[in-house]
Order: structure tokens, then C-alpha cells, then sequence
């Protein structure tokens, strides 16, 4: 083999080389970028449903304490319909368990209503947050895209003027 051609292979190995290593950098570039969002969207939606999961039992609670009210109400509304059944302790009693029972269903209707609202804001922080997130994890990708190719040109054009530098005389020669 002539000089010119030796070196142009020797070249194009070492271009072939170097192109391996961009490529092998850009995939784990990649998978890193691709890897930390997704690990993020995982821990965020953990969050929230865990918050679902919270409302869930708020709700439950709420429902409830909501129902022994009721049947409590009921109870009493038994009493005032059948005088007689009850002692006057028992139906003052019963009043003051209706009104503790109030009190708490209230509270978990509220603790219910503050988890909710709490919820509907952090839904809409996450809905706003994924969207700047992904859009920032696809300008870097791109970005590093870009870079990479510009690297691979680059390496091309430099390629290409060690061709064109060989000894023309010699590339006859080969003919």
C-alpha cells in the first residue's frame, strides 16, 4: 500500500475510533438526563399519591364520624318521639354526645376540605413543575445533540483535509 493510503486508513480508523467515544458519551448523556426526570416524576407521584392516600383516609374518617352522628340524632329522635323510654339523664346525655360528635365531625369535614385544597395546589405545582422540567430536560438533551454532531462534523472536516493533503502524485500512482 502506498503511504497516502496507509495513512488515509489510519485515519479513518482513528476518525472511527473517536466517533465511538462521542457516541458512547452522548448515549450515557442521555440516559443520565433521561434517568434523573424519571426518577424525579417516580418520587413526585409517590407524593402525591400518598396525599391521595391521606385524603382517602380523611374522607373516611369524615363519613364516619358523619354517620355515628346520624345514628345518634336517631337514637334521640326515638327518645323525643316515645317519652317515657329514656331517662332525662339519658336524653341530656345523648344531647351532649350529639354535640361532641358535631364538633367532631366538623373538624374532620374541615381537616378533610384543608387536605383537598392542599391536594388541588399541589396537583397544580406538579402539573407546572413537570411541564418546566421536561421542557428543561429536552433543551439539554438537545443541546447536547447539538454539541455532539458539531463534534462529529468537526472530526469529518478534519478527516477530509487530511485526505486532501495527501501527495496527489502518489494517488496516481495507485491508478
Amino acid at each position: 500500500l502506498s503511504k497516502s493510503l496507509s495513512n488515509g486508513l489510519t485515519d479513518m480508523g482513528s476518525l472511527q475510533q473517536k466517533l465511538k467515544v462521542l457516541q458512547a458519551r452522548q448515549g450515557v448523556a442521555d440516559f443520565a438526563e433521561f434517568q434523573l426526570t424519571t426518577d424525579e416524576y417516580i418520587r413526585l407521584i409517590g407524593a402525591v399519591r400518598t396525599a391521595f392516600t391521606a385524603r382517602g383516609r380523611a374522607y373516611g374518617l369524615w363519613q364516619n364520624s358523619l354517620a355515628d352522628l346520624m345514628k345518634r340524632r336517631k337514637v334521640l329522635e326515638g327518645y323525643v318521639q316515645h317519652p317515657g323510654r329514656a331517662s332525662p339523664e339519658r336524653l341530656s346525655q345523648l344531647k351532649a354526645e350529639i354535640a361532641r360528635a358535631e364538633i367532631r365531625t366538623e373538624g374532620n369535614r374541615n381537616a378533610f376540605d384543608d387536605v383537598s385544597l392542599i391536594l388541588k395546589h399541589e396537583v397544580a405545582r406538579f402539573d407546572a413543575s413537570r411541564v418546566r422540567d421536561f421542557q428543561a430536560a429536552i433543551e439539554a438533551y438537545l443541546a447536547s445533540l447539538i454539541d455532539t454532531q458539531e463534534e462529529i462534523v468537526t472530526l469529518w472536516e478534519a478527516y477530509l483535509v487530511s485526505l486532501r493533503n495527501t501527495d496527489p502524485a502518489e494517488s496516481r500512482q495507485l491508478s
